[in-house]
């Protein structure tokens, strides 16, 4: 049997089989996690000290749970070697400190013989992502079902999803998705960026950035199947780096989900939780002197486009704590009316539903585009510039909700408060909240957001997505 020692044993976890197994036992004796059965769970892979508490939660959901599991697939991304596939192993058995974790060598051929994996030993001889799983698999009781460990390179997200689709197909088949979130920002930041992280990753939102967490290769693919077959993702729990060791200079960020059915009622679970609960919420407002300066942000964009420059200013601003996350944002442009000049109409509208980059370079660019790429205007002119007035909108993370119909929708729909999202198929539109002020009834509001992505007014189907967002607004007439 070709066996298959540990890599990391001493310094991810201790090496010490007595000690590993208490420390093991009491991570999952103080992190309970009842809840609905797990089809797949991600987890962190730091050392046990700093992640090991929220993987352990994880972990937790699946005991009562373990007889209905046969087969266990751990899907990590690759830490130190570059390919383009799905990495298989070739070797029997995984030894630890707790003892052998056999390895399903016949299954993982039939998957390497039907083109979903390569063997390629060498991703997994010194790879930790998937290694740091096994103790907490072998300390809950699940060191006799066969696992097979696959290490997840730069390989297209559709074609991991489709593997997760067919085994999950299998309600016998365990995923386990091993991914940290950001690494190595200010904790504040980190904290900012991770809570919109979890945000996507809850929302079944597939576009989750190597900045924004080191598995998003297997990730984005897990979230991409459980938007296709409905399921529900949970999130349990949060810490960073600088929770165990002080350094709150430069953190890694760890959570922990799992995935269950989405229509099966969900049952009181003490840790699914929202992302407000777990992580520390930060001012979701602005000083008047901040509003100030993005819009001074958005001013100098538009001037130094019409200059040919289009470098961003050097100053300290740039650098600004608060305009380094990640955040969806629109700015606005309002011009005075042709016909009466006393009234503002629109010039120019553009944002970003996911975010793309910092909030200061999301700013910069939207406010470019609203003046020059906005099709539904002539680009803005400069002799026009300082008669216009600028609006930012700053989004909350989108968050989906589950209606049956539109009837469903619109009790839900908070009037005056809630930004929409309607998708269907390639069909997508956005109102910001502050349509309200021109659409105050729910029903016109919605159907005249789905005119504007292409649909008809009447239109609803089972392929309709909705998603609510708040919004931040402050514009040149009113920044305090």
């Amino acid at each position: 049997m070709k066996l298959k020692h540990s890599a990391v044993a001493g310094s991810f976890y201790p090496a010490d089989p007595e000690q590993l197994s208490k420390l093991c036992l009491d991570l999952l004796a103080s992190n309970p996690c009842p809840g609905d059965k797990p089809n797949a769970i991600i987890v962190p892979h730091a050392g046990f000290i700093y992640s090991g508490r929220i993987a352990a939660l994880a972990y937790n959901r699946l005991q009562p749970y373990l007889n209905d599991f046969k087969r266990i697939f751990i899907f990590g991304p690759a830490h130190r070697e570059g390919f383009d596939y799905l990495a298989a192993l070739d070797a029997s058995l995984w030894r630890t400190p707790l003892g052998d974790v056999h390895l399903d060598r016949d299954y993982t051929k039939r998957l390497v013989d039907k083109g979903w994996l390569q063997y390629f030993d060498k991703a997994h001889q010194q790879e930790h992502s998937l290694e740091v799983q096994l103790p907490l698999l072998q300390s809950i009781g699940l060191q006799d079902i066969p696992i097979i460990p696959i290490v997840v390179g730069r390989a297209p997200a559709e074609k991991s999803a489709a593997l997760m689709q067919l085994l999950l197909e299998d309600e016998h088949n365990l995923l386990v998705i091993s991914s940290d979130l950001s690494h190595f920002q200010p904790s504040l930041q980190a904290e900012q960026t991770d809570r919109n992280t979890i945000a996507k990753i809850t929302a079944l939102d597939s576009d989750i950035s190597p900045r924004q967490a080191c598995g998003c290769y297997p990730l984005n693919a897990l979230l991409q199947v459980a938007e296709k077959m409905q399921r529900r993702v949970e999130a349990l729990g949060y810490c960073h780096s600088g929770d165990s060791n002080g350094n709150k200079d430069s953190v890694v960020g760890y959570s922990a989900f799992a995935l269950t059915a989405r229509y099966s009622p969900p049952r009181k679970s003490l840790c699914s939780k929202s992302v407000d609960e777990f992580i520390p919420k930060q001012s979701k407002q602005y000083t008047a002197t901040q509003k100030i300066e993005m819009l001074t942000i958005a001013r100098q964009a538009i001037q130094q486009a019409f200059s040919n420059n289009n470098r961003a200013p050097k100053s300290q601003l740039q650098q600004a704590d608060y305009l380094q996350p990640e955040r969806s944002c629109f700015v606005s442009l309002k011009a005075p009316g042709k016909k009466n000049p006393n009234q503002m109409q629109l010039r120019g509208c553009i944002g970003n539903l996911k975010p793309r980059g910092s909030l200061f370079q999301s700013i910069r660019r939207n406010a470019n585009l609203a003046a020059f790429e906005d099709h539904r205007f002539s680009p803005l002119q400069a002799d026009e510039l300082d008669s216009v007035v600028i609006e930012i909108s700053i989004l909350s993370p989108a968050k989906a909700i589950n209606v049956k119909g539109q009837a469903e929708l619109l009790t839900l729909l908070k009037p005056g408060v809630d930004g929409l999202i309607l998708s269907c198929k390639t069909q997508q539109a956005t109102f910001l909240p502050s349509v309200w002020q021109q659409l105050p009834d729910p029903q016109q509001f919605v159907a005249q957001l789905k005119i504007k992505a292409g649909l008809k007014a009447d239109f609803w189907s089972k392929d309709m997505r909705c998603f609510i967002y708040q919004s931040i607004n402050f514009s040149e007439q009113s920044s305090d």
